[in-house]
């Protein structure tokens, strides 16, 4: 939201420098309190307010599922952990779920056969406790914007039953954007410490 403004980043340094913002050691402001108070203070809302916006591509469901639940969901025994770049079956989902779970990490991973992860999803999608949630970068935007009550947001992205009940009244989807099933991003959970199998 610069508005035509390149020195906007400049006014905000301008600002963050000013003697009131100055901290004494008895009253240590965080760097992000500081920040957002220069952007509070710098930003406007625009003089021209739309009435329509379009967001595009990204859109799916997001489930987030326990990810130990769901493998034995899946009728998949424990193993141990090895970390695979794209996942081809659900094996490979097994062992590099394991993978980074042992190391209290996270990771994203691309599945490449389209059938078993819509299996996949699907169970997840049902599993027992599973949250769905809007997902994918435009339907959450889309979903900020449709906040305001006099925008109408148009949204051109893949979506299916699930993503269209959960998306907000004031999106509209055009039907060449309608599908007939979701496209699923799962978020596989685990506790501080979980361990599965050994």
């Amino acid at each position: 939201f610069y508005h035509g403004r390149p020195d906007l980043p400049e006014q905000i340094l301008q600002y963050v420098g000013l003697p009131h913002l100055q901290t004494s050691s008895q009253s240590q402001k965080s760097l992000e309190h500081v920040v957002s108070a220069a952007w509070e203070a710098l930003i406007t809302l625009p003089a021209h307010q739309w009435s329509k916006v379009a967001v595009g591509v990204n859109a799916c469901v997001d489930v987030v599922v326990s990810g130990v639940g769901l493998l034995q969901a899946l009728a998949v025994d424990p193993g141990t952990g090895l970390d695979h770049e794209v996942l081809h079956s659900k094996e490979d989902l097994k062992e590099t779920f394991i993978h980074f779970m042992e190391r209290g990490a996270a990771a994203e991973r691309f599945f490449s056969d389209s059938e078993v992860f819509q299996r996949i999803a699907r169970a997840a999608a049902e599993y027992p406790g599973a949250k769905l949630y809007v997902g994918g970068n435009a339907a959450l935007i889309g979903q900020k914007f449709a906040s305001y009550p006099d925008l109408m947001v148009l949204l051109c992205g893949p979506v299916g039953p699930k993503l269209h009940e959960l998306l907000d009244e004031q999106i509209v989807v055009p039907p060449g954007s309608l599908q007939e099933t979701d496209e699923f991003h799962l978020i596989l959970e685990y506790k501080a410490g979980e361990r599965w199998g050994s």
